[in-house]
């Protein structure tokens, strides 16, 4: 809970774990309590945790941040098998300019008197760059909305299989407040062109490769970020450190990299569910895909952090609106109609449903067994779509990969940020090389060795 790393001696960590306080030297004692460490056995620290969530969803009000994923169709060009859209990507249909106008209406109706909101846009579908169009006139609008001081800011994102970019895109990129694409890869070419296929049954990683280097050549915006998302299962985890030779041998070994756990259709776990990694596996499995992209160059994030809500779906400005105007908490549950939370009407404003309430109040202080978790202040009852398929509703908890591989990411990042702890054979063998001068980042923490 207090964000705190530290490194102790074994006469220290005994005294820790028998609570003899009184053995520790007063000024270690001090310390340790001020850091919040050491605790008054009749502090609630779950109302620690209830307090700051208020205090943070206090803020969100002061800033009117407002968070729109707007599905711009539900079309994709691709039919990808483990997709979890489903039959919904055939619905079709676009966000039209008279949509977008709706929608940035409503959006900017949040202002309380003078204070205007800042609007965080991120493209999603289906594949929203097939509807580049109103990609594109969602960007003008909010230029112009901030020039004419109806919004105080904004900011936008993609959510995309990269196969759609062009020069007009990377274009939008340097005029507009865009600041990341997320691009997803299956592994090297053999296994994705098996894995993210067209509708005609053409692989598509040839073409994905060059619009990835269409972005790193051309981009100038200094905010715009690029990340890869690769997904992984049994079935191709094995061939990850041949498309990380690829991408850097193509010189895109400096792109930030993500691991995408692939969970497959819902219901959770198809007939093909075996191919799925089960919490155990990830224990096992994870850490040998981050070694593996460490030894490249590839920079992988693991360590735990901080969080007062898990994602969107708590987030009380969160909307994730389709096509039709129709409004739901998590792009997860786009179409599916039990989960929608409202519908935006023509003047802007928006006709909710019982099931707002019920997303928007989700508190995992309440559940009994996130009340007693250890990880609640870096999970915050994770996911509700997890909750779903664990529990059958959502206000319940969703544990995420983090319950499996915290202490594994941990361990990870200590490694990285502080190797002059561990012996250079350790260091070999969890991070496949050691950490040189420039990698690392002066200690927060100053430790004696």
């Amino acid at each position: 809970m207090r964000n705190i790393i530290a490194k102790c001696d074994i006469e220290t960590k005994e005294i820790l774990e028998n609570e003899t306080f009184n053995k520790l030297p007063p000024d270690l004692l001090n310390k340790m309590i001020s850091e919040g460490i050491i605790v008054n056995k009749e502090l609630n620290e779950l109302n620690i945790i209830k307090l700051t969530r208020m205090m943070y969803y206090g803020q969100l009000l002061h800033y009117l941040s407002i968070g729109l994923t707007l599905v711009m169709t539900y079309s994709c060009n691709l039919r990808c098998p483990y997709c979890y859209e489903g039959d919904i990507k055939s619905k079709g249909g676009l966000l039209t300019r008279e949509k977008i106008e709706t929608i940035l209406t409503f959006a900017s109706a949040h202002a309380q008197g003078d204070k205007k909101p800042t609007i965080s846009v991120s493209f999603y579908g289906g594949e929203p760059l097939l509807n580049w169009k109103g990609c594109e006139y969602t960007l003008q609008r909010l230029e112009e909305m901030k020039e004419n001081k109806e919004i105080r800011d904004y900011s936008a994102g993609f959510v995309t299989n990269g196969t759609l970019i062009n020069e007009d895109i990377v274009d939008a990129i340097n005029n507009y407040n865009v600041y990341s694409m997320q691009i997803t890869l299956d592994g090297p070419k053999e296994i994705h062109d098996k894995r993210r296929i067209k509708s005609n049954g053409e692989g598509t990683f040839d073409q994905i490769i060059e619009n990835i280097k269409l972005l790193n050549r051309r981009i100038a915006n200094k905010n715009f970020h690029l990340a890869l998302r690769i997904n992984v299962d049994k079935t191709n985890y094995k061939k990850i450190p041949e498309l990380l030779d690829f991408l850097k041998d193509e010189g895109l070994g400096g792109i930030p990299i993500s691991y995408g756990i692939v969970r497959g259709n819902l219901p959770y776990c198809s007939s093909n569910c075996g191919v799925y990694f089960s919490g155990s596996d990830l224990q096992k499995y994870l850490p040998y895909l981050w070694k593996e992209a460490y030894r490249r160059g590839f920079e992988v994030w693991t360590r735990p952090n901080l969080r007062f809500i898990y994602c969107g779906y708590d987030n009380p400005f969160g909307y994730v609106i389709d096509p039709e105007l129709k409004v739901y908490p998590c792009w997860e549950m786009v179409g599916i109609e039990d989960y929608q939370i409202g519908e935006i009407q023509k003047d802007g404003t928006m006709k909710i449903t019982p099931f707002y309430y019920d997303a928007k109040s989700r508190d995992p202080t309440e559940y009994d067994e996130c009340k007693n978790c250890k990880l609640l202040p870096v999970c915050m009852g994770g996911c509700a779509m997890e909750s779903i398929r664990k529990n059958g509703h959502p206000n319940g908890p969703g544990c995420d990969i983090n319950k499996y591989i915290w202490k594994e990411g941990l361990k990870f990042y200590l490694m990285k940020k502080y190797p002059n702890l561990f012996s250079k054979e350790t260091l070999i063998e969890n991070l496949g090389r050691v950490p040189n001068r420039d990698e690392q980042t002066k200690n927060r923490i100053m430790f004696n060795t």
